[in-house]
């Protein structure tokens, strides 16, 4: 005659019975909802590794802006930006200076039509324009939004802009 299921897993059944032959459930865990060392280790590594993945993504400004880039120009100087854009015309992309006194930032006019005659398209990388206005500092977001939208959109870009006398 073979063992009982729960005997042959390492587990025996208990039951205890009082004084009176009642039947008594045992105090503690039973071994059925027993936690085991192994899965507790597994668990708090889990929950670890989730928090650690969140800290890191705390922790940048964004997955399209990335982290500001430095670009230094002297005064009189122009420098063109190329930005990539969005295929589709519903999205306008912006450009902003926190100085305007330092720098002039425009968008480079494109030529709607190629020297054979045929049109050129208008969707694809946007050049701006930078220009070195006075000695000083100023930082330019290239951001785009939807057209007709309120507010400044999605920040894609950041440039901290140094301005030196010639």
């Amino acid at each position: 005659m073979s063992k009982p299921l729960a005997s042959r897993c390492g587990y025996q059944r208990y039951t205890i019975r009082n004084m009176k032959n009642r039947l008594n459930s045992p105090s503690g865990p039973t071994p059925a909802n027993r936690v085991r060392l192994p899965q507790l280790y597994g668990l708090i590594s889990l929950v670890g590794l989730f928090i650690a993945l969140s800290a890191c993504n705390a922790n940048q400004p964004g997955s399209s802006s990335g982290r500001q880039q430095r670009l230094r120009l002297t005064v009189g100087d122009i420098s063109e930006l190329t930005i990539p854009a969005r295929q589709d015309s519903t999205w306008q992309l912006t450009a902003t200076s926190d100085n305007q006194e330092v720098v002039d930032v425009s968008r480079k006019p494109l030529d709607a039509t190629a020297p054979n005659g045929t049109t050129l398209p208008t969707t694809g990388p946007v050049i701006f324009l930078i220009k070195g206005v006075t000695a000083g500092t100023a930082k330019v977001v290239f951001s785009e939004k939807l057209i007709g939208a309120d507010g400044t959109g999605r920040v894609r870009k950041t440039y901290v802009v140094n301005i030196a006398n010639k």
